[in-house]
């Protein structure tokens, strides 16, 4: 439900459009500061940080977390941890690298960002929160300060969206799972050419990310 109200949260930022002041931006920024789940994040030797956490699908690389109510909120990135649960949306986010996310008519990798586990098995299914530029605009960044749909201060119109990505067990390599049939097709089938039967199965029928969830299960049962 958390995660619902953030992208209404989003679209109410179109209005930022209208005012491409920094200081505009800024409080908004501040006014949602309020909003936070309990939760907890595991250091790179596992130490588990508990308070809470405030995480959006503007920027994967980071969140916003408190050690309590009244404490300062302190800004963890994914190089700090090496993942981090919400109890508001009962979510699992882990640190992955090398990522590959469109930005609008071209790719960016990421070096690090955090991406929510959907599926857990030897193939796991995670789902990337990220910005892109609007289309028709120019991906480049400009100076200023992104929020929602729009970057103030100059920059190109920003949208939220998200992207599935697959990873298979004891393994670094991040695959993003294309959206349309024919590169879902090559893409997929390619990466889990150590199950025959699962080519097989991706090859006879156009399936889209719509049914990457069905394909993970059918991988992680197969034998």
């Amino acid at each position: 439900m958390k995660r619902l109200y953030l992208f209404i949260c989003c679209a109410m930022t179109l209005a930022l459009e209208l005012c491409s002041s920094a200081s505009f931006a800024q409080k908004f920024l501040e006014n949602n500061e309020s909003y936070y789940s309990t939760g907890y994040y595991y250091l790179p030797d596992s130490t588990k940080i508990s308070g809470l956490i405030k995480y959006t699908f503007l920027q994967p690389g980071y969140f916003r977390f408190k050690e309590s109510l009244t404490a300062k909120a302190v800004t963890i990135t994914a190089d700090e941890c090496i993942g981090f649960h919400e109890d508001g949306d009962k979510a699992d986010f882990e640190t992955l690298s090398n990522v590959k996310i469109p930005a609008g008519l071209t790719n960016r990798k990421l070096s690090k960002c955090f991406a929510e586990l959907r599926i857990a098995g030897n193939l796991n299914l995670y789902l990337v929160y990220f910005e892109k530029s609007k289309p028709g605009f120019s991906t480049a960044v400009a100076p200023g300060i992104s929020v929602g749909t729009s970057s103030v201060a100059g920059g190109p119109p920003r949208v939220a969206t998200s992207r599935y990505m697959l990873k298979k067990k004891n393994s670094d390599v991040v695959q993003e799972v294309p959206k349309k049939a024919k590169q879902f097709r090559k893409e997929i089938a390619a990466f889990l050419s150590d199950k025959p039967g699962i080519v097989d199965f991706i090859n006879s029928h156009d399936y889209t990310d719509d049914e990457i969830e069905m394909v993970v299960q059918a991988y992680n049962h197969s034998k």
